[in-house]
């Protein structure tokens, strides 16, 4: 079923409202349960909060900069989205329903292996901050903006792009850290 760019702004602003509202549940726990790991080749959830703060973060510049510096308009309503090759690819592996694990880039990798609940503000004001931006997005055509994948230069990425892959990326951590909560050695 095609999509438009104003369905896809819609679904992103819900499923992020949604995302944080599940990130704020997390202030429950404390702050060795947050950097709890299962073992030393897997992330906790602090590191996963984190991943998610440092790659919404660096979409977030690009889209921010970029929209300052140009408006390219469209009717929304009736501008189907069209995602560029390599961002379908990259929406792919990031969808929840990929079970297959996949290596992230250095870049955004988590930044430190302790972490206290700051980590968890850094995140929820980064979406909050998205949410704004996209929020007041009307009729931008963001198909046409194209960046640089901040892993790869050569990546390019429409912002049509960009708002799947953050939306379905978050998803997929949210369930990576259901999985933590629910092993059978948490809170050991």
């Amino acid at each position: 079923m095609r999509q438009t760019i104003k369905e896809l702004r819609e679904i992103f602003i819900s499923d992020s409202e949604s995302f944080i509202n599940e990130i704020n549940k997390l202030y429950s726990f404390s702050e060795n349960e947050l950097n709890w790991k299962a073992t030393s080749e897997t992330w906790s959830i602090a590191e996963c909060i984190d991943h998610l703060a440092v790659t919404n973060k660096l979409y977030f510049n690009e889209m921010e900069k970029q929209f300052a510096e140009k408006q390219i308009i469209c009717i929304d309503s009736k501008e189907y989205v069209k995602h560029k090759f390599l961002g379908k690819l990259i929406i792919k592996t990031v969808d929840p329903s990929n079970v297959k694990k996949t290596k992230t880039f250095n870049v955004f990798k988590p930044g430190k292996s302790l972490y206290d609940k700051n980590v968890i503000d850094k995140l929820i004001n980064t979406q909050k901050a998205l949410i704004n931006l996209i929020s007041v997005s009307f009729n931008i055509n963001f198909n046409k903006y194209v960046m640089s994948s901040p892993a790869s230069k050569l990546i390019k990425e429409n912002f049509s792009d960009v708002l799947e892959i953050v939306r379905l990326h978050n998803k997929r951590h949210l369930l990576q850290i259901d999985g933590i909560i629910k092993g059978k050695d948490f809170h050991a």
